[in-house]
């Protein structure tokens, strides 16, 4: 790579003919990684804040200086995470404002196409988008240099990634593809099938006990709190395992599971349902009643699995409003009708409501370590995490009542039954406000572990051990970013939190040594092309490119920019449409060839974009052809029948016409028989349509169905 090291007083910089100076630190394990990353698939797994984003930029920054004609495309799983990539691709590389692009599923059909076909050299999208794309052919990849893939560890059977990586190395001259995640998980075959889906052909994997890596990062202090559970807890898990154990044994009799009933979890559930409903689309009818009973009782063993997690790692708060939701949906789902007829459920749930407003201990433990991080600094900002989104009500209303506390609920968008989730304004303003201190404890779900650009914070909270080793180094990672944090998981003693705890801690030490050995395993992937002579700019187009960047980079490009420019694309389109109409209908039968349309329309002031747009409109709507790939002319869509007239226009009245039909017949034409462009509709006009005669009243009518000539 060309870029180079810049001193600044204490700190170096990045030196790079397309890197704004004094932007990016010169940090040497981001640039041995981008090092490799331009001259291999890669993947890089790094943990979070340790500036995955920087390698990608500096990557791309390389691609772009060397290679003239190409371009960039870097995918992000949600919305959000886009947009963040977008805004710190601006602040770091000089581009124009025209020189990238944002699409996601709210952008127009039309509107992305005209990205693909245009100049942008950095497109910035979902991989959804990216994959619609490809399969409506509004997308090749051809003449992209680099994809990036973010949080690549999605990339697993049906998932967009997989696709779009295919599509990409069958296309592509030359493939690079950039895979980015903070762990890609402790599964080995997990693990090597998202190799395989991206063609990954090297892993550059750190953590923040490797020598390149420590001189960046701040020290984390990880202390985990236990706490026993109080009598009524234990009263309540005792009926819980009763009810759980009815139907273990039962599942256990008739071969469903094996082995003691005591060490059967919820895994051995799981794959117990997925070979009874294997088994039920291979039976035949006669079959099928006694694996439906079974099948019902694996769905009550899970669903009292659940209530005894809930119970033991939230607390009885969780756990009533699990239940009541059972309650509430026993009609819907045969299973939950069953439970609750059971006759022990209903002592269950008299323990369960006689004991609600006993708090978890876990909840004091919060409270107490709130209140004293608050105490020794009292602009501390704080992220307690936790998996259910009652819990995090319930913990919201717990906090405030903790002096100095400023607590606010953040989940995801999706809202269910007396639940409403968060819009994406809505997760961006609270997001400042605990930037800003509004706020200073967030207490979050799984939406605030994975990509959103969430401020550093002095503690993070696991309200529960996790089992997964990627959240569990997501979550850790929103602390000690910019200083030094610390992470506080509470766990209850001999509960499932114990469980989760010790095995989310042996997968992430696993997950450290597969990343580690992959590299002996990879190939590298057999390319169509020779790699590509460099085509640098030279030093003049940089030049003209940083002038018209700066105002970009002084004004980032927000939301609201982004939407008027769909808007005013969608105006242009909708302008070269009626445009677009009116001449095929002065040119007939005989077409319009589409050079001579786009050069007659850019005089217009509309771009190319939006007539090829335009055109595609026509074409869809059943209202115009292609013949070749140069002439387009009208047709007549589909099930409009009737005969060709000539007519003309004699006089204009309130809501209807009087035209003249083959220069034989006088007739009225009514605004409602009217089905054609108004512009036409004028004193003098002549033009040629399908429809039809009829007499109402005595009076001969004409219903203009299609209009396919203009004369005068």
């Amino acid at each position: 790579m060309p870029s180079s090291a810049m001193p600044e007083n204490s700190l170096m910089y990045i030196d790079h003919p397309l890197i704004w100076p004094k932007t990016v630190e010169f940090r040497l394990y981001q640039k041995r990684i981008a090092d490799a990353a331009s001259e291999k698939n890669t993947l890089v797994v790094l943990p979070t804040a340790l500036g995955k984003t920087v390698i990608s930029a500096l990557v791309a920054a390389d691609i772009l200086l060397n290679y003239r004609n190409t371009r960039v495309l870097v995918m992000a799983p949600t919305r959000p995470l886009v947009m963040q990539h977008r805004e710190s691709f601006t602040r770091m590389l000089k581009l124009r404002e025209d020189g990238l692009a944002l699409l996601t599923g709210k952008t127009p059909a039309e509107y992305r196409r005209a990205v693909w076909d245009g100049s942008p050299r950095i497109v910035f999208a979902t991989p959804q988008v990216v994959r619609n794309d490809l399969l409506e052919g509004r997308l090749s990849l051809k003449d992209f240099g680099l994809l990036v893939f973010d949080e690549c560890h999605r990339a697993v059977k049906e998932y967009a990634y997989t696709e779009v990586a295919k599509t990409y190395v069958s296309e592509s001259i030359y493939p690079l593809i950039l895979g980015m995640t903070a762990s890609p998980g402790s599964d080995p075959k997990r693990v090597e099938e998202v190799c395989q889906a991206l063609y990954i052909e090297h892993v550059e994997c750190r953590s923040e006990e490797d020598p390149d890596v420590k001189p960046y990062i701040h020290p984390i202090e990880v202390e985990w709190r236990r706490v026993d559970l109080p009598r009524e807890y234990l009263d309540v898990r005792d009926r819980l395992r009763q009810l759980l154990n009815q139907r273990l044994e039962w599942l256990r009799r008739q071969g469903i599971l094996r082995g003691r009933t005591e060490y059967i979890g919820r895994r051995d559930l799981v794959e117990a349902g997925e070979e009874l409903r294997y088994r039920l689309e291979e039976s035949i009818e006669e079959e099928r009643g006694p694996l439906y009973v079974a099948i019902i009782n694996q769905s009550i063993a899970l669903t009292l699995f659940h209530a005894l997690e809930l119970l033991e790692t939230q607390g009885i708060h969780t756990l009533k409003a699990f239940l009541d939701r059972v309650e509430k949906e026993r009609s819907e789902k045969r299973s939950y009708a069953i439970l609750t007829n059971d006759p022990q459920y209903e002592g269950l749930k008299k323990m369960v409501d006689a004991s609600s407003s006993l708090e978890h201990p876990k909840v004091h433990l919060l409270k107490q370590s709130v209140g004293e991080q608050l105490e020794g600094k009292p602009s501390s900002r704080m992220i307690v995490f936790t998996q259910y989104r009652d819990t995090a009500s319930h913990l919201v209303d717990q906090l405030n009542t903790v002096r100095g506390v400023r607590a606010e609920r953040f989940v995801g968008q999706a809202s269910r039954l007396d639940d409403k989730g968060l819009t994406q304004e809505e997760q961006a303003r609270i997001i400042k406000d605990l930037e800003e201190g509004t706020i200073n404890v967030l207490v979050a779900t799984s939406i605030a572990e994975e990509g959103l650009d969430i401020p550093s914070v002095d503690q993070v909270i696991f309200y529960e051990p996790i089992p997964s080793e990627i959240r569990y180094i997501q979550r850790r990672g929103r602390t000690g970013r910019k200083r030094p944090g610390k992470a506080v998981i509470l766990a209850a003693n001999n509960t499932y939190d114990m469980i989760y705890l010790y095995a989310s801690r042996r997968r992430v030490e696993k997950m450290r040594a597969i990343a580690e050995t992959l590299n002996k395993k990879l190939k590298t992937i057999v390319r169509k092309h020779e790699k590509p002579t460099p085509n640098p700019l030279t030093g003049e187009e940089i030049r003209l490119i940083e002038a018209e960047a700066k105002p970009t980079r002084l004004e980032p490009m927000l939301v609201e920019d982004e939407a008027e420019r769909v808007r005013e694309f969608s105006r242009k389109v909708e302008k070269a449409f009626r445009s677009l109409y009116l001449k095929l209908l002065e040119r007939g039968p005989t077409g319009i060839g589409v050079e001579n349309l786009t050069s007659e329309m850019e005089v217009e002031g509309i771009p190319q974009a939006a007539v090829k747009a335009a055109i595609e409109r026509l074409v869809k709507e059943g209202q115009a052809s292609t013949l070749g790939l140069n002439q387009i002319v009208l047709t007549t869509p589909g099930g409009v029948q009737g005969r060709t007239y000539e007519i003309t226009i004699e006089k204009i009245l309130p809501g209807e016409a009087v035209v003249w039909v083959n220069n034989k017949w006088r007739a009225r034409l009514a605004a409602e028989d009217y089905n054609g462009p108004r512009q036409i509709i004028r004193k003098g006009s002549t033009f040629n349509a399908v429809g039809e005669l009829y007499r109402m009243d005595g009076v001969l009518c004409l219903r203009v169905k299609h209009v396919t000539q203009t004369i005068t």
